[in-house]
């Protein structure tokens, strides 16, 4: 089981102990990837898998004259894998909070008014490149109300040093080569551990790009 997908326990044999196995042997696989930094998807699948037992779980409880040995058997599945999945969530939730704080975010230039476009320039540790990304935001309303959308579209590495090619260098070689993006707010995040990109990072960062740009305006970021 490589992934935790929807509907995962449906595979296979019918039956408690064999899908209580397959749990197992995925928690151990999602632990392995949270002991090497790397947040997702084992994190997004556990989350997901943990809502979907849990409205199963109000579903199957009844009122039933005789529960049949297949709802039997999945409510058995449902009480072993509950209390397993919530733990494995809180270990991946405590990584992913830790990363979050350590991430060292300032602004490199000026902090324009239209701020739902521009660059963020991501360094892991004493790395001598920076990997640029344009980033968009879009506010989306519907009945539940606002939400926003984020698009990162890596720009590709530029090399780096503290004495000549710091971030105000990357921005100005940036400007030029983008003149549709004349003041583009541009945020520098560093990372002290070099983290993996795609797993832990990029997902962490679009989550926390919406607040960013908003404490840009008001201060809250260097």
């Amino acid at each position: 089981m490589e992934r935790l997908r929807p509907g995962w326990f449906l595979e296979g044999l019918w039956d408690a102990e064999y899908q209580q196995y397959r749990l197992l042997a995925y928690l151990q696989t999602a632990q392995r990837a949270f002991l090497a930094q790397r947040l997702y998807p084992p994190l997004g699948d556990l989350i997901a898998s943990y809502a979907e037992m849990n409205r199963l779980a109000e579903e199957v409880k009844g009122p039933w004259e005789e529960p049949s040995p297949e709802l039997s058997t999945l409510e058995e599945i449902i009480t072993f894998a509950l209390p397993r999945l919530q733990a494995a969530i809180e270990e991946g939730k405590t990584l992913y909070e830790l990363i979050a704080q350590l991430l060292q975010v300032h602004v490199v230039g000026v902090v324009p008014l239209y701020r739902d476009e521009g660059y963020l320039l991501l360094r892991r540790g004493a790395e001598s490149t920076v990997r640029v990304y344009r980033y968009e935001l879009r506010h989306l309303y519907d009945s539940e109300g606002q939400h926003v959308a984020i698009r990162l579209v890596f720009l590709g590495e530029y090399a780096f040093s503290l004495l000549a090619l710091g971030f105000g260098r990357i921005r100005e070689r940036l400007l030029r080569e983008n003149p549709d993006l004349p003041v583009p707010l541009t945020l520098a995040v560093e990372s002290p551990w070099v983290l993996p990109v795609e797993e832990t990072l990029l997902p962490i960062i679009q989550r926390s790009l919406p607040k960013w740009t908003q404490e840009a305006a008001t201060g809250g970021i260097g």
